[in-house]
Order: structure tokens, then sequence, then C-alpha cells
């Protein structure tokens, strides 16, 4: 099944006319690692977007478009805990072990919490 990340990826290669081979060489990848990244079984790497951006000239609507396709297709986040307090990794290591447990409500909740404090440093 196509993320919204390889549907987003995907129009651009077949609004250029490319078939995924022409694709892959372009972007220096084996056709078989751009189709799992269109099908979502192969994460995103880091600099893929800004590689994409930068050899098929894509302007800042898309670039935008394609990052929250990323975010939208995002299976996993990992959370480096190295050099966290003590009271930093219990509350990553409880919210990750309750993470598939909290409603909506609550998950609006944290994340006001999150973003005012992130707004008060």
């Amino acid at each position: 099944m196509l993320t919204a990340f390889g549907i987003a990826l995907r129009k651009i290669r077949l609004d250029r006319g490319e078939i995924l081979k022409t694709m892959a060489d372009t972007l220096e990848i084996s056709s078989s690692y751009l189709s799992a990244i269109e099908t979502g079984t192969r994460n995103i790497p880091d600099d893929f977007i800004n590689r994409l951006s930068a050899l098929y000239h894509l302007d800042a609507d898309k670039v935008q478009e394609l990052k929250n396709a990323q975010l939208e297709s995002q299976k996993e986040v990992v959370v480096g805990l190295e050099g966290a307090t003590l009271k930093k990794r219990d509350t990553a290591l409880i919210f990750a072990r309750s993470f598939s447990d909290i409603d909506e409500q609550t998950a609006e909740k944290i994340k006001r919490l999150l973003k005012n404090s992130i707004k008060g440093e």
C-alpha cells in the first residue's frame, strides 16, 4: 500500500514521464530501494527530500508537500536519550509504553502542553 509520501513521490516521477529505473538512477539508488520508499516498506532517508529537490528543481511548495507527506507516512519515532536526565528518560519511556492506550482528548492535551512548554523557553 502506498503511503502519502509514496503517492507524492510517484506523482513527481510520473509527471516527468520517468520510469522507476530512471528516477532511481538519477537519485543514485537502486530501483528496488526507490520502489520500497514509494510503497512505504523502507524508511525515507534523512537527506532524501533535499536530494530529490536539488535534482528535480522542486519549488518550495512541492518540498513542503513532501515534508508533510513524510511526517504523515512516518511509522516510528526514535527518541535519543543520551544525555537526558533521569526525569526526561522516565517521561519518554512512560509515554512510549502508554502511547497506544492514549485517547484523542489526552493526546491533544499532551500536544498543547508540549507546545506551550516550548514557547515558554
